[in-house]
């Protein structure tokens, strides 16, 4: 509790802050970041926090395993599954993220205002649910064809009704004026004798559901178009993310493990006290280590390696050269020390980009969040994940992950064909050409082909 002198005018004066709480002028310029469901009652400063103790340390450890063998039996599933954890992940962290700027005493008087940011998540999961998964849908129940060939369209009406309504919602409230309609609004810091100028209470409402709109953009865009990326590298094959994902986990496994034993020089202690540079780099060489291994166990199985093009059909394929070991050439300088040549498969090659990005990029997913939390004064973003925190605290780094992922394997994987690299998906995108456009791509292959079998004989 704060201390106050009761029945103090001057403690109790009451005033309107910029985010639309009434509070007393006695509070704190922190009070203006309150999380949800908090009052005046409660200290703006942050609790003590208690000192970790052993049964903490096990929790953590219990549910870090937990979580290690949910995400193997999800792999070992396949796609299908996969897609579904994503998903539900998507609308953990988005819950939590919105959370973190509601103000339950504007959102009572803004009816159905609080609907509309799940409207817009759900419309953008939607398209690029649909979009990453287009061939299989079709391949699976071709009657979608007719639906899908228009979904960019249909998203942007379903966003212009998002906006429409929000448009439609600015407007003043009047059970809130009725309360505090003759209260002079005010703000923080500001004197309190009067002066004349009053902020009108519809300025109040519309400030907080401008910056809802903005924080929905951010929301939509960090945490839900991003972590999207994830169905269309899966849908290439699951290495593309069983492999990227477990990265990430194994990084920070062996950063905590590292900064534990070795750590001494803060790497940005204004965001992360405990990490350490030691931890940082540790952790690079282990995670480097994990990727070689891990990915050539991965390619060992066509569940892994295989494009998913039917939903209700076996995957099976004929397994690509990046997933087949291959001959690199030594440079001349190293040649009397490892020899002519050496036996590698390229995924594991990119297996060493990933452990790279996980080590070195993907953190700062987790210091930017780091300093979010700090600036709203959040010890985590919920509680769903004891000893973690909330799914937020885990996908942080996941989600940065997820775009270097995917413009990496669209740029140094399939930058041969695309999405059409496979032969599968090469047929769903001829079906849908032109029949001028497939006459003149048949005759374009025929003489290729010609082309290519006069220089090799």
């Amino acid at each position: 509790m704060l201390n106050r002198k009761p029945g103090s005018a001057e403690e109790q004066q009451p005033y309107i802050s910029d985010d639309g709480a009434l509070r007393t002028s006695s509070s704190d310029c922190d009070s203006d970041f309150l999380g949800p469901g908090e009052s005046m009652s409660s200290s703006t400063s942050p609790a003590p926090q208690k000192k970790k103790s052993g049964s903490d340390l096990l929790m953590r450890t219990v549910f870090t395993v937990l979580t290690g063998v949910m995400f193997v039996l999800t792999q070992h599933v396949g796609q299908t599954l996969g897609i579904v954890l994503v998903f539900t992940c998507q609308i953990l962290m988005f819950r939590e993220v919105m959370r973190i700027s509601q103000k339950k005493n504007i959102e009572n008087e803004l009816p159905g205002f609080h609907n509309l940011p799940w409207f817009m998540f759900f419309v953008c999961c939607a398209f690029t649910i649909a979009t990453a998964l287009r061939v299989p849908l079709v391949k699976t129940w071709p009657f979608l064809e007719q639906y899908l060939k228009h979904l960019t369209f249909a998203a942007f009406c379903f966003y212009m009704v998002g906006l429409i309504a929000f448009v439609l919602s600015l407007k003043p409230m009047e059970p809130l004026k009725s309360v505090i309609g003759k209260l002079r609004i005010t703000r923080v810091g500001e004197s309190k004798k009067p002066s004349g100028h009053q902020r009108p209470l519809k300025q109040v409402f519309f400030r907080y559901q401008f910056s809802q709109f903005g924080w929905l953009h951010m929301g939509l865009f960090a945490f839900s178009l991003m972590s999207s990326l994830f169905y269309f590298t899966m849908m290439e094959a699951m290495l593309w993310f069983t492999l990227p994902v477990s990265c990430v986990i194994n990084n920070d496994s062996w950063a905590f493990a590292c900064g534990k034993l070795f750590g001494k020089v803060p790497l940005i202690p204004t965001l992360s006290p405990k990490k350490t540079w030691e931890g940082f780099l540790g952790a690079w060489f282990f995670t480097t280590l994990w990727a070689f291994w891990f990915s050539d166990f991965l390619s060992s199985s066509k569940r892994f390696v295989c494009p998913k093009v039917h939903f209700l059909q076996p995957i099976d394929c004929e397994v690509s050269s990046t997933f087949l070991l291959q001959s690199y050439a030594v440079p001349e300088f190293l040649q009397g020390y490892l020899g002519e040549a050496f036996m590698v498969k390229p995924v594991q090659l990119h297996g060493i980009a990933f452990a790279a990005f996980a080590s070195l990029g993907a953190p700062f997913g987790g210091f930017f969040a780091s300093g979010l939390k700090r600036a709203f004064n959040l010890k985590d973003f919920g509680d769903l994940i004891p000893g973690h925190g909330g799914v937020v605290d885990r996908m942080d780094c996941q989600i940065l992950m997820a775009l270097f992922v995917y413009c990496y394997v669209s740029n140094f994987v399939l930058e041969k064909g695309g999405i059409c690299a496979a032969t599968s998906m090469f047929s769903y995108c001829f079906s849908r050409m032109d029949p001028a456009d497939q006459v003149l791509l048949y005759n374009q292959l025929g003489r290729q082909l010609s082309e290519e079998v006069r220089i090799s004989f």
